[in-house]
Formats: C-alpha cells, sequence, structure tokens
C-alpha cells in the first residue's frame, strides 16, 4: 500500500484549513471554469494579468478539501510569477500528474510527488490547473 510523505500531507491540511487566495476578484482581466466529468466538482480561476504577470489570482468553487488545497497552492505558487512561466509551469503539473512525465514541483508543489501515486485523487488534484489551462488561454 502506498503511503503519503508526511510533510506532503502537513503542506496539503494546511492548505486545507486555511486556503490562500479564494474568493473572487471585483475585476479581472481572465477567468477559467473547469467542472470535473467524475465528480461534479467546480472551480474557477480569476486573474489580472499584464502582459507579461499575473498580477492577482483567486480561485473558487465547490470540490473536496484536496482540490481547495492545490487550488490554494497553485495560487501561491503563482501569485506575481511571469504569465509564460505559468503556462509552462500548469502544462508541466498536467503533464506530470496525468502522464507521468519527468518533472519536478518547484516550491510546495512538491506535494504532487505524494498525488501522483494515488489515481483516485488526480481529479480533485487538477481542478483548478484545468481552469487556469482555460483562463491563461483566453
Amino acid at each position: 500500500m502506498e503511503r503519503e510523505d508526511p510533510l506532503h500531507r502537513e503542506i496539503l491540511e494546511e492548505h486545507a484549513r486555511s486556503p490562500l487566495f479564494q474568493g473572487k476578484l471585483e475585476k479581472f482581466s481572465h477567468a477559467g471554469i473547469w467542472q470535473s466529468e467524475k465528480t461534479g466538482n467546480t472551480c474557477k480561476v480569476e486573474l489580472v494579468r499584464s502582459e507579461s504577470t499575473i498580477e492577482k489570482i483567486r480561485f473558487s468553487g465547490q470540490g473536496s478539501a484536496l482540490s481547495q488545497a492545490c487550488a490554494s497552492l497553485m495560487c501561491s505558487q503563482l501569485d506575481g510569477m511571469d504569465v509564460l512561466e505559468s503556462s509552462h509551469l500548469c502544462r508541466d503539473i498536467l503533464q506530470y500528474v496525468e502522464l507521468g512525465k519527468e518533472f519536478t514541483p518547484p516550491g510546495d508543489l512538491i506535494v504532487y510527488q505524494t498525488i501522483i501515486r494515488f489515481p483516485d485523487r488526480h481529479d480533485c488534484s487538477l481542478l483548478a490547473w484545468r481552469a487556469l489551462r482555460i483562463g491563461l488561454d483566453h
């Protein structure tokens, strides 16, 4: 039986208890919404971005504690990040979890090294990333 890394679990539990960047922006330039076909859970990501930077980011929606924690972690990593870098990170996380592509997640996104070992958790852990991909593309 696969085991969770205790540090990864601690990071996820902290973000589940006290999610960062949760809520809605009064004004935003880009947004993406994703609804899971598997669970029906939804996530909306709103961005204020300049040509090159994500200046503000928020998420909202309905989902599991894991989906909320992963959305909080995602926003924490992306706030203030270069748009192109954030787009590459989004692609890399999705390919890492969905396809098993070699990748070392930066910062607290290291939790995905545990999540990847539990396929039944993939859908929830990627909810915000899938919404972000839509938001970055529009």
